[in-house]
C-alpha cells in the first residue's frame, strides 16, 4: 500500500503545472493539422506461449498473459506529425484496463482511465511531437501497473516528423517475464504448468526471460559455432540490403531492467524528440556512430543503422543475462531483402501512409522468401560473436 500510494504522489507531481517550467507550457507543436486515424485496442488476458522448446527450456514456456489485440506486444501505431488519432478501447477481459500513451500531450490525451470488464471507450489525441513512444496499460489507475505491464499490455507509437528521410522500417519490443512454475535455465525439467506474474521474483527483478515481440529468441535460430545451442526452430529473420538505411523503432517495457542495445557488426545513430525551437519537424540528432544505447523501462527510441556487408548481424541487450534470457535478433544483409519482407508484426507504416498499424498480409516474409529469391546466397546463420 506504501507503494501504490507513492506512485499517486509521484504521478500527481509528474503532472503538476508547479513542475512544468514556461519553456514547455509555451512550445509551439502541430495540432491537429493532418490526417484523422483510429485504431482499435483490445484488451483481454489469454494464455500464449513466451519461450521456444529449446534445450534452455525444454517444452517451451506458457505463461498467463494480459495482452491487445491478443498478442505480445500490442501492434505498433504509427501517424505522421500533426495527425489526429482516435483510440477505441474495448476491454473483453476479465480485469479492469486501460491505456496510457506517453505520446500524449495532456492528461485527457495520454491516459484513458480505468475501463471495466465489458466497457468501451474512445478518445482522441494529436501527433504534436515527433518520436517513438511507449504505451501500456495503466491498470486501474495504477492499482496492479507493474503487473499488467510485466504480463505483456505494452507497444509503441511513432510520430513521424514531417522531414523524415525515406527507411526501411521495423518494430522491436524487449520485455521481462516474471514467472512462478518456470523451471531454471538448463535444468533439463519441462514446465508442467502454465506460468503466473510472480511479485516476488518481479520485486527482485529476477526475470526468468527476456522478450523481443512477444518471445524469448522468436528470431534467433542458434547461438554458437563449435557447441552450437539450437534455440527456435520457427525463428523468422529480419532481411535488410546491405548498406540500406533501416530504422528501428525499440521500445524497452521493462518493467524493471535497462536496455543496452547494441549491434553486432553496425553502428547506431539514435534520433529522439524534436529538434528543438524552429526545427520541431525533425527528430532530434542525440547520438550518432555509437556502438551502444540505454533505453530505460517504459521507454522507445528512434535508431537508425546501415549493415555494410552481406552476412549476419545480431541486435542485442548487452546486459548479457538478457541475451542468456531471450534478448536478442537476427539481422541478415542480401541484395535481395524487399521492402515488404518483415517478419510478422514488425513493418511501420511509413511516412505518409494511410495506415495506422501494418496489415499481417505485408508482414509475412516467410510466404515473400518462398515465392522465390532462389538467388539468395548462402549465409550461415547460427548466431556467434
Amino acid at each position: 500500500m506504501a507503494g501504490l500510494v507513492a506512485a499517486v504522489l509521484i504521478a500527481g507531481l509528474i503532472f503538476s503545472p508547479f513542475l512544468m517550467g514556461k519553456s514547455q507550457a509555451n512550445q509551439a507543436f502541430a495540432q491537429g493539422t493532418g490526417k484523422q486515424k483510429h485504431i482499435t485496442l483490445i484488451a483481454s488476458e489469454k494464455e500464449v506461449q513466451v519461450a521456444p522448446d529449446n534445450p534452455l527450456h525444454p517444452g517451451g514456456i506458457k505463461y498467463n498473459a494480459m495482452v491487445w489485440n491478443d498478442t505480445i506486444p500490442g501492434p505498433v501505431v504509427s501517424i505522421d506529425q500533426g495527425d489526429n488519432l482516435t483510440v477505441t478501447l474495448i476491454n473483453k477481459g476479465k480485469l479492469v484496463h486501460s491505456m496510457d500513451f506517453h505520446s500524449g500531450y495532456g492528461t485527457n490525451k495520454a491516459n484513458s482511465g480505468p475501463v471495466k470488464p465489458g466497457e468501451t471507450k474512445t478518445w482522441s489525441l494529436q501527433g504534436e511531437i515527433p518520436g517513438f513512444f511507449f504505451y501500456h496499460c495503466s491498470a486501474d489507475a495504477l492499482n496492479g501497473i507493474w503487473e499488467h505491464i510485466a504480463n505483456g499490455m505494452y507497444g509503441g507509437m511513432v510520430v513521424h516528423p514531417t522531414t523524415e528521410e525515406k527507411a526501411k522500417e521495423f518494430y522491436v519490443n524487449y520485455g521481462e517475464i516474471y514467472g512462478n512454475n518456470i523451471p531454471a535455465i538448463l535444468s533439463g525439467i519441462k514446465q508442467n504448468a502454465t506460468a503466473s506474474f510472480d511479485i516476488g521474483k518481479f520485486l527482485n527483478s529476477a526475470n526468468d526471460l527476456e522478450l523481443t515481440n512477444g518471445m524469448a529468441f522468436k528470431y534467433v535460430p542458434a547461438i554458437g559455432s563449435v557447441a552450437k545451442i539450437p534455440l527456435n526452430a520457427n525463428a523468422s529473420i529480419f532481411k535488410v540490403k546491405p548498406g540500406e538505411l533501416t530504422r528501428w523503432y525499440i521500445v524497452n517495457a521493462g518493467p524493471n531492467h535497462f536496455l543496452a542495445f547494441h549491434f553486432i557488426g553496425s553502428m547506431l545513430t539514435v534520433r529522439d524528440g524534436s529538434a528543438g525551437p524552429g526545427l520541431g519537424n525533425r527528430y532530434g540528432m542525440i547520438d550518432k556512430n555509437d556502438d551502444t544505447w540505454t533505453i530505460p523501462p517504459g521507454s522507445g527510441s528512434v535508431i537508425e543503422a546501415t549493415f555494410p556487408q552481406a552476412g549476419l548481424y545480431v541486435g542485442v541487450s548487452h546486459s548479457l543475462a538478457d541475451v542468456v534470457k531471450g534478448g536478442a535478433f537476427a539481422v541478415l544483409a542480401v541484395d535481395n531483402a524487399t521492402d515488404t519482407d518483415h517478419p510478422p508484426g514488425t513493418m511501420v507504416p511509413p511516412k505518409g501512409s494511410e495506415s495506422v498499424s501494418g496489415p499481417a498480409e505485408m508482414q509475412n516474409n516467410t510466404a515473400m522468401m518462398a515465392a522465390g529469391n532462389q538467388s539468395q546466397p548462402s549465409v550461415n546463420i547460427t548466431v556467434t560473436k
